[in-house]
């Protein structure tokens, strides 16, 4: 009898674990359902037809979705000349219809090309390319055809998440419209030097794939955290392997700001210092100083002639320090970029065994 009442509750306290875990993906799954629908009427498929090819965005240079091999391999490349329409993603940032995108999505469009935005519910309009930073691989659109009055979904930001955050990525994949994938935050201020080595990435691994270009990435309520816009694959894949990147939504943030305050004609400048700089090896040290101090820094190989920094930078100088934060040499450009023209930079330098304290002024990126 004893025996039989402690299979009960075994059999009981089973079934009550069992309905705890079902009653918990029963919420998780309505609760991602709420947010998805919430948030696909500001998601949108852009249609980018092209027209005659400017040198201004090099679309011969950009495919349809920017695409990133492991080190050593080539960059995979879409022929414009093949590919007469791009189709990307992109979401609707503010009610009188401003669209947000990856510039590589509309480089088609440049000297009379068109614009298509569709909705999930079919409607459809043509937009105009308000401005664009392809350094940073961001464009704004405006639609431009929408009836009097209309007010327009949109999506609004969130805060920079956490690692190990959900996430949720919804695109345009391979022309799946209004495709959603789940992930999770895999690393944050990622910087890639091939790409645009001052943009900050978050990695994540939800799936994303060619078309999923210029779409958010949203956090578990709903609120952009970045634009997805490139992916790692490996070896023959050309799909997701789970190394997906999005801009860093408070970078896209500061960037559409300088965007709406440009003529359309006009393009974001950025400050430029005019060296060609490389990580710090331990030889490097070893010679400066006899010992291996600093484990960190940037050696500057080559200052260009003419640029800001002749004068003031001589190649062979270690920089270790800038506006008083340790610098690794990843974070040089970054730091740089962050700063605008006419702005003094403190640097502290290892020259000739010493260091070295250096006021920089800002000046513009040259080319």
């Amino acid at each position: 009898m004893l025996h039989y009442k402690k299979n009960t509750l075994l059999c009981f306290f089973i079934s009550f674990l069992l309905l705890g875990v079902s009653t918990k993906v029963n919420a998780d799954h309505t609760y991602k359902t709420s947010i998805v629908k919430k948030v696909l009427p500001a998601v949108v498929e852009i249609h980018a037809e092209r027209g005659n090819v400017s040198a201004g965005m090099q679309p011969q240079e950009r495919g349809g979705f920017k695409f990133r091999e492991p080190q050593g391999q080539p960059k995979e490349r879409m022929n414009p000349k093949q590919d007469p329409q791009h189709i990307g993603s992109g979401f609707v940032i503010s009610e009188d219809g401003y669209v947000l995108t990856n510039a590589h999505v509309i480089n088609n469009i440049i000297d009379g090309g068109k614009i298509i935005v569709i909705f999930q519910s079919d409607i459809t309009y043509e937009a105009d390319l308000v401005n664009f930073d392809e350094d940073s691989d961001i464009a704004l659109l405006k639609i431009n055809n929408a009836e009097e009055g209309k007010v327009f979904d949109f999506l609004t930001w969130g805060e920079t998440p956490e690692l190990g955050e959900d996430v949720i990525a919804i695109g345009s994949p391979m022309g799946q419209s209004f495709s959603i994938t789940f992930g999770n935050v895999s690393s944050l201020n990622r910087f890639i030097p091939k790409s645009a080595p001052f943009v900050p990435y978050i990695q994540t691994d939800a799936a994303i794939n060619p078309g999923n270009s210029g779409g958010p990435l949203l956090d578990s309520h709903g609120h952009v955290v970045g634009i997805n816009t490139m992916i790692i694959t490996g070896g023959n894949s050309r799909g997701s392997v789970g190394l997906g990147f999005a801009i860093d939504g408070d970078y896209v943030q500061s960037t559409v700001k300088q965007l709406l305050a440009l003529p359309t004609d006009e393009r974001i400048t950025r400050p430029y210092m005019g060296i060609v700089f490389r990580p710090v090896k331990k030889l490097d040290l070893e010679n400066k100083i006899g010992l291996f101090k600093y484990g960190y820094g940037a050696y500057v190989q080559e200052v260009v002639p003419g640029s800001p920094a002749e004068g003031i930078l001589k190649v062979g100088d270690i920089i270790i320090k800038m506006d008083f934060i340790d610098i690794k040499w990843k974070l040089l450009a970054t730091k740089v970029k962050s700063k605008k023209i006419g702005d003094k930079a403190y640097f502290v330098i290892l020259r000739d065994g010493e260091l070295t304290s250096l006021t920089f002024i800002m000046n513009k990126m040259k080319g």
